[in-house]
């Protein structure tokens, strides 16, 4: 039986510096659930629950916090293991997956921690339907002049 070709140090290399670039986790898919400690998240249905709040209560924030803590112990573990770990290129492609994943979360539980997003978007709500009610006026103004 062969033995399976392991990942090279080049390979290895690759994978990491991926994880370091700019924003390299947009598109990546957040994982459904997460094992941290024994415990599983439903980290997915967490998130997605918590960016349909129109509201952040205090216990939602202190979750988010706990959760942002827990993700990237789970992650460091994640790239620890990439770093060091003897593996075939599948198993590290795996590895870099679940990073990646953890990394994502990670970014959108942060920026719902820091919340300006919900401010501006309220914002930009109020300056849509501002601006439907003035098209609605001027819509209604010229069907007057045109009946008169």
């Amino acid at each position: 039986m062969p033995e399976k070709e392991l990942i090279t140090k080049r390979e290895r290399a690759r994978l990491l510096n991926s994880l370091h670039r700019y924003v390299f986790w947009v598109g990546e898919k957040i994982p459904e659930k997460v094992e941290i400690d024994g415990k599983t998240i439903m980290l997915h249905e967490f998130i997605w629950e918590m960016i349909n709040k129109t509201e952040l209560s205090d216990e939602d924030k202190g979750h988010i916090e706990s959760y942002i803590t827990l993700l990237s112990k789970k992650e460091h573990e994640y790239k620890t293991y990439l770093e060091t770990a003897e593996m075939t290129p599948e198993n590290a492609k795996k590895i870099f997956n679940k990073t990646a994943g953890l990394l994502r979360a990670i970014m959108d539980l942060k920026e719902l921690e820091k919340g300006p997003r919900r401010g501006e978007e309220k914002h930009f709500h109020q300056r849509l339907v501002e601006r439907k009610v003035a098209e609605a006026k001027d819509l209604i103004s010229f069907m007057d002049e045109i009946n008169k």
